[in-house]
């Protein structure tokens, strides 16, 4: 019996073993990665961004610079009295809890307070309304359906046990390419492209994993592009800048080194900045002042945030398998990302007298959103509430949630009065 014992422990064993080894010999493999220390070059459509200053002008301030210089005179200046009116809209990530910021935007339009956005950014569920919300109030029926009409299976499906082992994540979303290329046509890209030589501009957020940046993607740019495939380019940055790290697979975006080509791994712009604003207004005094319309222009900001404000703490029960606890704690990671975010534009937007302003779903309410569960009917409250919200004529914060008082700062009075 003992001989019986052993021999049968050793067999399981030699069984596990082989399976790792099996599992290792036929899982997901990557395509080729840039060599180490191999020189750092940005894919077309990306913006490199100056973080520390040390150039003159990064790209992206050359971006705003650009569609200030040529968007004709009287775009942003509907009351004809020599005062551009530029709006701001950052729309922050949030998964299934972008259902808010949709119906936001639409309500927004009934309340007939809606501006004309000058600089609209996303990132991840911000990043799918980006482009109906760069559009426009006549894009508010697609905007609408994406939040309300998908449900989990239309955005991905989860893997096998063996296929997690497998692959390079727990779900595959295939169903969001599908659902992407649905409403990303060929059609809405030439509407980007009209509101781009408008003067217009539309930023997108993802995050390198490679190089530890956070990209942000000229999606009027793309859209503009003669190349045969900015259509797929677009679209795979909205795939990239929603792809989740573990839960969804990384998207590649491919480089050529030496005349070799290589693949580098994008995710979920979240990751690094779930909203940002942060990169062109480092200078955007001197951008403004560059143009010739420093004390000529009137800046107002506005923040959707599709997610819970968080002013409160609340108990969320997590059940015990390992992905809940990973989607648990990415949620957590990510609202930290959030806050931090927030804070900096904030303390930027005071800086530059820009009139600061968020939207966000209030604490004690939809206590059942999971950002990864695209449940229909809490997606359908969510986005009423949204809507009813900004039709109603909405009370704007003027201060990022739960700040201390010594995290309050004085607003420097509006660039536009300083040479009035």
């Amino acid at each position: 019996m003992k001989k019986l014992i052993v021999s049968a422990l050793a067999a399981l064993g030699a069984l596990v073993l082989f399976g790792w080894v099996y599992i290792g010999a036929v899982r997901a493999q990557r395509p080729p990665t840039p060599p180490p220390g191999s020189p750092i070059k940005y894919h077309w459509g990306s913006l490199h961004v100056d973080e520390d200053q040390d150039e003159v002008d990064s790209e992206l301030e050359e971006a705003i610079i650009e569609s200030i210089e040529h968007a004709p005179t009287d775009e942003f200046d509907a009351a004809h009295d020599g005062v551009r009116e530029y709006s701001i809209l950052v729309l922050s990530g949030g998964g299934a809890a972008g259902a808010y910021g949709a119906g936001f935007l639409s309500g927004w339009t009934e309340s007939g307070e809606r501006p004309e956005f000058k600089i609209v950014t996303g990132v991840s569920t911000g990043s799918l309304q980006s482009t109906f919300a760069f559009l426009g109030p006549d894009y508010d029926e697609d905007l609408t359906e994406v939040f309300t009409q998908y449900a989990t299976e239309d955005i991905y499906s989860k893997r096998s046990l063996l296929g997690v082992l497998l692959t390079e994540s727990a779900w595959d979303t295939a169903p969001l390419q599908a659902l992407i290329e649905r409403y990303i046509t060929a059609d809405v890209l030439d509407a980007v492209a009209a509101e781009y030589e408008k003067g217009h501009c539309l930023f997108v957020g993802t995050a390198n994993i490679d190089t530890g940046e956070f990209i942000i993607w000229d999606m009027g740019e793309i859209a503009s592009s003669d190349r045969e495939d900015k259509l797929e380019r677009y679209r795979k940055v909205l795939l990239a800048s929603c792809s989740i790290p573990v839960l969804f697979p990384p998207v590649y975006f491919s480089t050529e080194i030496d005349g070799e080509k290589y693949y580098e791994m994008y995710v979920d712009g979240g990751a690094q900045s779930q909203l940002f604003l942060r990169g062109f207004m480092l200078d955007f005094e001197e951008m403004l002042e560059q143009t010739g319309i420093l004390g000529e222009a009137d800046v107002s900001l506005y923040i959707i945030k599709n997610v819970h404000a968080n002013e409160a703490v609340h108990r969320e029960i997590v059940s015990a398998s390992a992905l809940s606890i990973a989607s648990a704690t990415i949620n957590g990671v990510f609202d930290l990302s959030t806050d931090s975010s927030l804070f900096r534009v904030y303390m930027l937007a005071a800086r530059y007298g820009i009139d600061f302003n968020l939207a966000a779903i209030p604490d004690e309410l939809f206590l059942d959103l999971d950002p990864v569960e695209f449940d229909l009917d809490v997606m359908g409250r969510v986005y009423e509430y949204g809507y009813e919200q900004a039709k109603a004529g909405f009370e704007w914060a003027k201060l990022p949630p739960d700040l201390a008082p010594y995290e309050r700062v004085e607003v420097i009075p509006a660039i536009a009065a300083q040479k009035r």
